[in-house]
């Protein structure tokens, strides 16, 4: 049963108060740590991190801080963060003068890296200054380096409620969430506008327990709200409503967007505009040609901009529409997602923050608008009906930025595969008595999700079949195989996005060709290095040194942890003799790495930490996401297993070989589930193939019609040969595809529908 407003805020508080007394550090530190994973959860923040420089008196006495920072790369906005926790289950409100103070601190902060001499307040050694030259480089770059900062956003991370004299409507913007029904919830704080920063537009956003409690409780992200005429000053969007048919679960609408109206939406929301799983295979890795294209229009020929550009796809749940003189208008939009076009949107919005077009005079954009109110209905598989809408209109949709990281979405066949895998394959009694499943999350809060239908004993035993300390989310398991089977600490090094980003291209391709690769085998290897990334993750956290609890040892609370595991895993690995394989099965077997593992563990984080801490004056974590760093690290830096860890290895052979016997064994499970699937649709089905096609002159050649023929013959006389060891000849499999590859062909013409 979900908890309500006020037994989380006190969870909340509890949770943090353990975790202080587990690590041995402050609970502001904790609160900190623990907002800062709730917004990477909430796709508002991409791996930030931490300064831990405090309150500091620069120029003129003034007191400058900043906890954190981040880089959102998709709209290339600084973010800069400050926290404000107070321990107490009834802490002071938030007032309007606390929030002057802490934009303050942050403004000063970023006055004196890029208006003044930050280095006089602080020791040489200190990150704050490999930090602060790394965003002084970044907010000065050139106007066509990718890595120029074109927006300044302060994030106040607070556990206080707001005073009430903080909603003034006149000094704060407000949301309101709305339903087809049309009702509103109690309007919201969220953001402060300020004025620019040498030249770059400042907001602030506030995160406070009810916008936190708002979020856990939403399977979605934070609806974005578009008043058109209020917020902007435009009469509205001029469209057509597409009279597509009924009980579709949709709605339709062609329109044209002013390029200016485009662009300061995406100025004001950033990427939160772009479709999360969009934006995180977006990166800043657009097609250069494409973007030079699109801003060689904008600057020299505006006018054809409409005429050369493909638009936009967006989606909403819900839209207000008005009829104008004969126009109808869209004046309200609900949760508005870009699926298709980003390079558009953030090229138009590059023009006016680099003042190389401020107006965008006479530019328009053509945009396909799919209005999908409902976000919860899900399918036989949990697949909701919005994503895989959101999926099909991002995959097929032509636009300038072609999102083929689309296959990646959680209702991807690879994410669903391995979910069902994650329910079948139980892990042996290991530290715990009985067998237990890894949960594999592949959408957010599904194991939550799950547990709501459920009695409260029905509910026990699904937590101790699935223990929460054996949830694995999508993003977590990118993590894991880029680190443990790719071998590349480096991206993994780069953030949530990045990874996502590395293992979706890897992955997406290897699964459509090589479908019976992902069986029993490759998921418990998966899950071993699940259990190796948090063995070194544990040992780093449990041995820690910090100010309450000084262990006396090397690593410290704020160290670089989500470095030191994937390089220090990535080596040990890269190290072992060649021939040899770490022992997939054991690992299995005991649910653990193997105490001579283990003291491989020891002896190597402490080498990583020692090498990356050497980065030449470069900030650690950027020196980190260098593949040059990991290079050189695998390949200079002496290292040689013990032989107690060596004598423990198997013979790669004998890992391929038995890897290779599963992987046969599935393809004849595929191949036979999949005659069975496609003899299935019956005589009547496969003949009116041939018809169709015939009827619309499409070629049908000589092999198709055998293949069909197979077919038939098969369904008639219910004979299917199949060897004595269960595996559909060849000869069957052959035909099969013959007569797919003409089912496709019929589907792609629009003449003959999915099944």
């Amino acid at each position: 049963m979900a908890m309500d407003y006020q037994e989380y805020k006190e969870e909340f508080l509890n949770i943090l108060r353990a975790d202080s007394a587990h690590s041995g550090t402050d609970t502001e530190d904790e609160f900190l740590n623990h907002t800062l994973d709730l917004l990477m959860d909430f796709n508002e923040l991409d791996s930030p991190e931490m300064t831990g420089m405090g309150d500091k008196k620069g120029r003129g006495g003034r007191l400058m801080r900043a906890d954190g920072y981040c880089f959102d790369e998709v709209d290339h906005s600084l973010i800069l963060i400050i926290s404000d926790f107070q321990d107490s289950k009834e802490p002071d409100k938030l007032t309007r003068t606390r929030v002057d103070e802490l934009y303050w601190r942050l403004y000063y902060f970023i006055d004196e890296v890029c208006n003044g001499n930050i280095g006089t307040y602080f020791d040489d050694s200190d990150d704050v200054l490999k930090i602060s030259s790394y965003i002084r480089k970044r907010m000065n770059a050139e106007s066509d380096d990718p890595d120029l900062v074109l927006k300044l956003k302060f994030y106040i991370l607070t556990n206080k409620e707001l005073d009430t004299r903080l909603l003034s409507t006149n000094l704060f913007e407000t949301t309101i969430n709305n339903t087809r029904g049309n009702e509103k919830k109690a309007k919201t704080t969220k953001k402060i506008k300020k004025d620019d920063f040498n030249g770059k537009p400042l907001e602030i956003s506030l995160w406070y327990p009810e916008r936190f409690f708002e979020m856990e409780n939403s399977n979605n992200t934070e609806p974005i709200i578009i008043d058109v005429a209020e917020d902007y000053g435009y009469t509205g969007i001029p469209c057509i409503k597409g009279n597509i048919g009924d009980n579709l679960g949709y709605e339709a609408y062609i329109a044209i967007i002013p390029g200016k109206l485009l662009a300061d939406i995406y100025i004001e929301h950033g990427s939160r505009v772009l479709e999360g799983n969009v934006r995180a295979f977006l990166g800043t890795s657009g097609s250069k040609s494409v973007n030079s294209g699109i801003r060689r229009t904008i600057h020299n020929d505006p006018t054809k901009f409409f005429t050369y550009n493909n638009g936009i796809a967006t989606t909403a749940s819900d839209v207000e529409t008005e009829l104008i003189n004969d126009q109808l208008y869209i004046t309200r939009i609900v949760d508005l997602q870009i699926i298709n076009g980003g390079q558009t949107t953030a090229s138009l919005a590059e023009a006016i923050l680099k003042k190389t077009n401020t107006e965008l005079n006479d530019i328009y954009v053509p945009m396909k608008l799919t209005v999908i109110d409902d976000r919860e209905t899900e399918d036989e598989n949990g697949i909701r009906f919005y994503d895989a809408m959101v999926q099909s209109i991002a995959k097929y949709a032509n636009s300038q930025n072609k999102v083929t990281a689309a296959d990646l979405f959680s209702n991807d066949p690879f994410h669903i595969q391995m979910e069902q895998m994650s329910k079948r394959y139980l892990a042996p009694p290991g530290q715990i008595a009985v067998p237990t499943g890894w949960y594999y999350e592949r959408s957010r809060k599904k194991y939550q999700q799950e547990q709501v239908k459920l009695s409260k004993d029905a509910q026990k035993r699904f937590i101790s079949k699935f223990p929460k300390t054996q949830i694995i989310t999508k993003e977590q398991l990118a993590m894991y195989i880029t680190t443990v089977f790719s071998l590349r600490p480096d991206i993994v090094s780069k953030g949530k996005n990045w990874t996502m980003k590395a293992f979706g291209a890897q992955i997406s391709e290897e699964f459509r060709k090589h479908r019976e690769t992902f069986n029993e085998s490759y998921f418990k290897k998966c899950i071993c290095a699940a259990i190796i990334y948090r063995a070194v993750d544990n040992y780093l956290e449990t041995h820690k040194d910090s100010a309450r609890k000084p262990t006396g040892f090397w690593y410290k609370t704020g160290g670089y942890k989500l470095n030191i595991v994937p390089y220090s895993i990535a080596k040990i690995i890269s190290s072992l003799p060649e021939g040899y394989s770490l022992d997939w099965t054991y690992i299995w077997n005991k649910q653990a790495v193997s105490p001579a593992f283990m003291h491989e563990i020891e002896i190597v984080t402490k080498m990583t930490n020692d090498y990356i801490c050497d980065s030449n004056g470069i900030i650690v974590t950027e020196y980190c996401k260098k593949n040059l760093t990991w290079e050189t690290f695998r390949d200079k830096i002496h290292y040689r297993p013990s032989d107690d860890f060596i004598n423990e290895l198997i013979i790669t052979t004998a890992v391929k070989e038995k890897e290779r016997s599963v992987k046969s064994q599935k393809k004849d499970e595929n191949n036979l589930q999949q005659t069975m699937i496609i003899l299935s649709r019956g005589t009547d089905y496969w003949r009116n193939i041939v018809k169709t096609a015939q009827d619309n002159r499409v070629s049908v050649s000589f092999q198709e019609l055998t293949a069909i023929s197979q077919l038939v013959d098969m369904v008639e006389t219910g004979k299917v040969p199949i060897t004595s060891s269960g595996k559909v000849p060849s000869r069957i499999v052959k035909a099969i595809q013959t007569a797919q590859a003409l089912e496709d062909k019929l589907i792609t013409e629009g003449l003959l529908k999915k099944q």
